[in-house]
């Protein structure tokens, strides 16, 4: 049986992920990296080195995000939402973000590690299913 998540069920999934997928243009080709998140008040916050796809998010902000789950060898859950890219700039943002990726495992860049701290203010969200009978 495949059907579509609930509201509710869509933040199950969202809080409950770990690692998720940015996808974005990068130089008019679609890009997609996976990182370590952390999902509070409908953001996704992360954070990661400067390279290509902190440069294609500054450069359009429009993002896309994927986090799914296993639940055993047939059955998942997967939710896509539509996302707009943030940069955390120094201050309470920041270390409230950094504070809530602190907890992440895996473990995102270490702090000592110089990164791009980022918010993804999610625009749409959906998700879908696939479950053996009697779900």
């Amino acid at each position: 049986m495949v059907g579509v998540l609930s509201p509710d069920e869509v933040e199950d999934v969202l809080y409950g992920g770990s690692v998720g997928r940015v996808a974005c243009l990068a130089d008019g080709q679609p890009y997609v990296v996976p990182l370590t998140y952390a999902y509070a008040g409908g953001d996704v916050y992360a954070r990661a080195l400067p390279g290509r796809l902190v440069t294609a998010l500054r450069a359009r902000p429009g993002a896309c995000f994927e986090v799914d789950e296993r639940e055993g060898p047939v059955a998942w859950r997967s939710v896509v939402a539509e996302a707009a890219y943030e940069e955390l700039g120094e201050g309470a943002e920041r270390r409230a973000a950094l504070g809530l990726l602190a907890g992440s495992a895996p473990a995102a860049v270490p702090a000592a590690v110089p990164g791009v701290v980022f918010r993804l203010r999610l625009t749409a969200k959906s998700g879908r299913f696939a479950a053996t009978v009697g779900r």
